[in-house]
């Protein structure tokens, strides 16, 4: 198999690093606007920042270890070695599992919503808290049979199970709520038709994006699949590994832009959030002019006062210090 040039792995690593910082940006943009603004704090929305959540790992701790371990074995661009494999895995293994874990849990919540609108209008946020705990969970079991000498051959299989599931499950889900569309009109009020068609544009945004989340663990999966059955007759050169290891790693990215988009609510908050920094940027604007024409008047009466007979005149300097926010 051959093996990546050093100005290959500059490119990769350059790219890897531009997909961590957009994965940072977007999740954490998420979750503040979701803590910030109140009309973003719906049970419905809970499982979406629980998934920022998990992404916002992968991008902070996952993929920066990735970028520095694949710069040392595949790419030698640095000689310093640390011995960062078993943090790695930790962090990618329980970011991994727990985005695609709260994706399935999405599609399951989205089902529930739409078969049975009347019980899910009583669920509670303490039930929505006790699947996320569970989410965790899962993902913790699994990063510990990884851990764990004796169990780390079956890890493989656990993991094509997880996956597996998760596919069926998501794949499940979609096909039984597109079919209650196209099969169930809305017949209401207007205050019930309205709240249900609100359901349903919800429930199509939150489907796509566990589709997503299914289409980026595919190849992931299909390949584990390969080598478990193929063992060390199946080969692959490393740039479809790199290409499969990006893919995996940009639904992290592609999560928030969906939100963005697609979420009237994140939309508004987001408006309202450049709206509010605008208004700030502009009364210190106009403030600091204020200061400026009262500074401009300030050195004359400094220097009178600081003038002295047989002293020559010495204005006094006046440092500015400009305070940028982005």
């Amino acid at each position: 198999m051959a093996f990546p040039s050093e100005a290959e792995g500059i490119v990769w690593c350059s790219i890897f690093t531009l997909a961590s910082a957009l994965i940072v940006i977007g999740n954490l943009l998420t979750i503040i606007l979701f803590t910030a603004n109140k009309r973003l704090r719906k049970k419905s929305l809970v499982l979406v920042i629980n998934m920022a959540v998990a992404d916002l790992m992968l991008g902070a701790v996952s993929l920066p270890l990735y970028i520095y371990l694949v710069g040392i074995s595949d790419y030698q661009l640095w000689t310093e070695t640390l011995d960062l494999n078993v943090p790695f895995l930790i962090a990618d293994i329980l970011a991994t599992k727990a985005s695609l874990i709260s994706a399935t849990f999405i599609s399951c919540e989205r089902f529930y919503a739409i078969y049975w609108p009347f019980k899910h209008r009583t669920l509670t946020t303490r039930t929505y808290y006790i699947v996320i705990f569970i989410v965790w969970t899962l993902a913790l079991l699994n990063t510990c049979i990884f851990q764990m000498s004796s169990l780390r051959k079956l890890f493989p299989y656990i993991l094509l199970s997880l996956g597996s599931t998760s596919a069926i499950i998501i794949c499940g889900c979609n096909i039984a709520i597109w079919r209650k569309f196209q099969l169930q009109g809305i017949v209401a009020g207007l205050q019930h038709q309205n709240r249900d068609l609100q359901n349903k544009r919800l429930t199509k945004i939150l489907l796509f994006v566990s589709v997503l989340a299914l289409l980026c663990w595919l190849p992931y999966i299909i390949v584990t699949s390969l080598i478990l059955l193929l063992d060390s007759n199946f080969m692959m050169s490393w740039r479809c590994l790199v290409i499969i290891d990006f893919v995996n790693y940009a639904n992290a990215f592609v999560n928030p832009a969906v939100y963005t988009l697609r979420i009237p609510q994140f939309r508004q908050a987001l408006s309202r959030c450049c709206l509010v920094k605008r208004a700030v940027v502009n009364s210190e604007n106009s403030a600091t002019g204020q200061g400026d024409e009262a500074s401009s008047r300030a050195p004359i009466s400094l220097i009178t006062l600081q003038t002295e007979p047989g002293r020559d005149l010495q204005p006094l300097k006046n440092e500015e210090i400009m305070e940028t926010k982005v």
